[in-house]
């Protein structure tokens, strides 16, 4: 689909006329020095009647060539001979017709004299001499208003640009998003699935509850990229009693978050799949108790966020999340990019004490002003 052009608007009138009067104050200027060095003293007044009247003409007559230059470009599209040809038979008369007017105001500023030509007669003779400089002022007015025209579409072009690449990165980071839902969708199916077979129908039922309240929070957030952490800790909450009904007493959580940390803006559901990773793999394989640190401090300008289970840690040291340990991780790694470039950083490693550590660093940003109980106004 070809996208038709905008028309451009055309210069203020006031742009034009301040453009051709300091012209015609220019060429008053030049007029009256060269008298002055011809030993015809010329008084600057009488310099600028003789110029200022075709400084206004040019000025009328501008909108007019700039019209007549948009309806026949003379240097594009497919009718560009007519173009060039009509925009060269009205320079031509633009010149004929301003060198009679400067004619006839000459002879009213200075006088006539018995040896003047006849007006038609003189006006050839002025047109024949001035058609060269005179006719570069009318293309130069066509070349100003077709390179305006021409940074104007190259800013709309790169705004356009700038717009679909914001929208592209958007649909890109809720692509991201909306993978993580399936996901986690999925495991608490499997959870309800399993209290089902072994007979525990009160559980659950009790986890079916939680499981409408984490859809009910994931469809009020659906378009969100970024909440406070408060918000993302309250979600995280949700989704860690299911996974409590799960596991009994064999899971032990523990949150520690500063006050400050709690209106820092976060990527949405950027902790929970550090979350469940570390429950499938640090605290599942175990028969005896595990245990998870969710930790949250803001350090200089940065705020860093780990999740640490006491499980039997990576296969190997150093390893990152995104090689060794599955989609949602992976997928964690893609929207930090997305979200913050080269200002965020991810990495799961193994604890110097046993287990496995998942490690984020963001930018430190306050939340928006009218957060109200964690939910955007």
């Amino acid at each position: 689909m070809t996208v038709p052009r905008a028309r451009a608007p055309y210069p203020r009138w006031w742009v034009i006329l301040a453009a051709w009067m300091a012209w015609g104050l220019l060429w008053s200027t030049q007029v009256a020095l060269y008298s002055r060095l011809g030993g015809k003293l010329m008084p600057f007044v009488e310099a600028l009647r003789l110029q200022m009247p075709l400084g206004f003409a040019w000025a009328l007559l501008t909108p007019g060539i700039i019209w007549l230059g948009r309806r026949f470009p003379p240097f594009e599209g497919r009718r560009w001979p007519l173009g060039l040809a009509v925009n060269l038979v009205a320079s031509m008369m633009v010149v004929y017709v301003l060198g009679l007017g400067q004619i006839v105001n000459e002879r009213s500023v200075l006088g006539s004299t018995p040896r003047d030509l006849p007006l038609l007669i003189a006006g050839v003779r002025s047109w024949l001499f001035w058609l060269t400089s005179d006719g570069m002022l009318y293309w130069a007015v066509l070349a100003i208003d077709s390179g305006v025209a021409r940074y104007r579409e190259t800013r709309e072009r790169e705004l356009l640009a700038s717009q679909l690449e914001a929208q592209l990165s958007q649909a890109r980071l809720q692509s991201l998003k909306m993978q993580l839902q399936p996901h986690f969708l999925y495991n608490a199916l499997h959870t309800i699935g399993q209290l089902v077979r072994t007979g525990q129908n009160a559980l659950a039922v009790q986890v079916v509850a939680g499981l409408g309240d984490l859809l009910r929070q994931l469809l009020d957030s659906a378009s969100t990229q970024e909440v406070p952490l408060k918000q993302e800790l309250d979600f995280l909450r949700s989704y860690l009693d299911i996974e409590q009904i799960r596991f009994h007493d064999r899971l032990k959580v523990v949150v520690d978050a500063a006050g400050d940390t709690y209106d820092a803006r976060v990527p949405h559901l950027i902790l929970q799949p550090l979350v469940e990773n570390a429950i499938r793999h640090g605290i599942t394989p175990r028969t005896s108790v595990g245990r998870l640190l969710i930790c949250a401090r803001r350090i200089d300008g940065s705020l860093h966020l780990t999740v640490r289970d006491d499980g039997a840690g990576l296969p190997s040291s150093g390893l990152r999340a995104r090689d060794s340990l599955g989609v949602g991780l992976a997928n964690t790694s893609a929207r930090l990019r997305q979200l913050y470039g080269d200002e965020a950083s991810f990495d799961v490693v193994n604890a110097d004490d046993g287990g496995a550590v998942a490690h984020i660093v963001l930018p430190f940003r306050l939340a928006a002003a009218d957060w109200q109980g964690g939910q955007e106004r």
